[in-house]
């Protein structure tokens, strides 16, 4: 009696299983090839349908936003750019933060004069017995000195000093000593921007080192009322620092305004 073919009917069985899982395995890989090649067809297509005009676009973005031009082919900002990236800003910012005070200081003078650009009065009597307002607040760092001369240390050397130095922070108010009228602003190599006001018959007073001035010629100005801000110092007075040059006239000298203000 003979015995049934099991074992090669197994043999037969594990060869087809072998077979396929062979087929199956070259599907897979064929398929995941396809997926590779489909993934990568839309990139090709969108490189061969830019127009010339759209490819300029790119490039005149690239040109107009600084932040493109700092990026690596990763799409990363690199460090050194960066830096000059937030420098520009910075300089920007600090920019910005000028014209901002700038603007604050202007609508604040303006609130403080308003209403005084009209004539208050076309004959100023000051008669020299009234007590002038300070135009600044600070201390005097070169008196005045017409007997005798002083040191200018800038200039190095001794003269004499027909007005006060006022020391002063750039930009402080210069206020109006008296009610007056605006006679002329001159542009000097010494004193810088000058402004001259006549106060009295007899009296003028002189307002130098100072810019952004509130008004012009024939103009009258209440006393108190802001005219100027105190400039940077002309580079003759560079080591003196910044500060009012404050002079007085009568009749046509000049006096020592000390001995007017309160």
């Amino acid at each position: 009696m003979r015995r049934p073919k099991y074992f090669l009917e197994k043999k037969y069985i594990t060869s087809l299983v072998i077979a396929a899982f062979l087929a199956l395995s070259v599907i897979t890989a064929n398929n995941i090839k396809m997926g590779d090649a489909g993934k990568k067809e839309p990139e090709t297509e969108t490189k061969e349908t830019l127009s010339p005009a759209e490819d300029k676009e790119s490039t005149d973005d690239t040109e107009e936003n600084p932040l493109n031009a700092y990026e690596n082919s990763d799409g990363d900002i690199t460090p050194e750019k960066n830096d000059q990236y937030d420098t520009q800003w910075k300089r920007e910012t600090d920019d910005d933060r000028q014209d901002k005070a700038e603007a604050d200081r202007s609508a604040e003078d303006e609130k403080d004069n308003e209403g005084t650009r009209e004539p208050v009065s076309d004959d100023f009597n000051y008669d020299g017995k009234t007590r002038l307002t300070w135009p600044v607040l600070g201390n005097v760092i070169l008196p005045y000195s017409m007997d005798t001369t002083v040191y200018y240390t800038t200039l190095d050397h001794y003269a004499c000093n027909d007005g006060l130095l006022i020391g002063a922070r750039t930009g402080d108010k210069v206020k109006a000593a008296a009610e007056g009228r605006i006679v002329d602003i001159a542009e000097t190599d010494r004193y810088g921007t000058v402004i001259t006001m006549l106060i009295g018959k007899d009296y003028k007073v002189y307002y130098g080192q100072v810019e952004d001035v509130k008004y012009q010629i024939g103009d009258v100005v209440k006393e108190g009322k802001t005219i100027a801000r105190v400039a940077k110092p002309t580079r003759s007075f560079l080591l003196e620092g910044p500060h009012l040059y404050f002079k007085m006239i009568f009749k046509g000298k000049s006096v020592n305004p000390a001995d007017y203000l309160r």
